[in-house]
């Protein structure tokens, strides 16, 4: 499957934006240059446009992926699985975080006591 992907050619042009040569980082008596920091702006309007224009090149090759669907059922077979994180303990409660599967985000749970009953806390 990875290698019919791989030979599936994506039609159109990269898209070309700015970059702010400005941005330079000193760590430690190493400059690091950051170009693409406007990025990081989720609500900025030149990252609205960088992310329609990557989309307006990448879901049409998605799309048209012969792979897709087979490719989208094995990974939420993968990914189809409970999760649990450690719990970790609050002033007198102890607390979870728990993934029954497929969930977007995992729901966070409440304890008196360990061996206690759990009951949603955040979800």
């Amino acid at each position: 499957l990875s290698y019919r992907l791989l030979s599936y050619k994506m039609n159109g042009s990269y898209p070309v934006f700015h970059k702010d040569e400005n941005v330079v980082e000193n760590f430690f008596g190493t400059k690091v240059a950051d170009p693409y920091r406007w990025l990081e702006n989720p609500d900025a309007e030149q990252t609205k446009a960088f992310v329609d224009a990557e989309n307006a090149i990448t879901m049409p090759y998605i799309n048209s992926c012969p792979h897709k669907e087979q490719m989208k059922s094995k990974i939420a077979e993968l990914w189809d699985y409970e999760k649990y994180q450690c719990p970790f303990k609050r002033g007198p409660r102890y607390f979870y975080f728990y993934n029954s599967g497929l969930q977007n985000q995992a729901v966070l749970y409440m304890m008196d006591e360990l061996k206690g009953p759990a009951r949603v806390f955040f979800d």
